[in-house]
């Protein structure tokens, strides 16, 4: 199971805090551990545009991460610089590099 998520901040300011904010995400998952779970933050060539791709094995990954310590730190430090809540698709992995 993945999801593709996008984010839109209100503004450009908020593109390096944006940034450090994914960094800390991605550094708290890895040291909460769960186990199954990948997320993956990019940004794009749009200031105020980034995308992160979440995989996880089953529901009950996905609510470990909802319920993180990592994500809710997260959710904290950037929710107010969102121009609307980030946008989430469900997508299905075809092929990948990754094994």
């Amino acid at each position: 199971m993945s999801l593709l998520v996008r984010y839109t901040l209100k503004d450009a300011a908020g593109h390096d805090n944006q940034i450090a904010a994914m960094r800390d995400l991605v550094e708290g998952l890895i040291a909460e551990g769960i186990a199954g779970l990948n997320y993956s933050c990019f940004e794009t060539d749009v200031a105020t545009e980034f995308l992160g791709v979440l995989e996880y094995p089953d529901d009950a990954t996905f609510k470990a991460f909802q319920g993180s310590a990592a994500f809710a730190a997260y959710r904290e430090r950037v929710g107010p610089t969102f121009a609307n809540p980030p946008q989430t698709t469900p997508i299905t992995a075809i092929a990948s590099t990754r094994g």
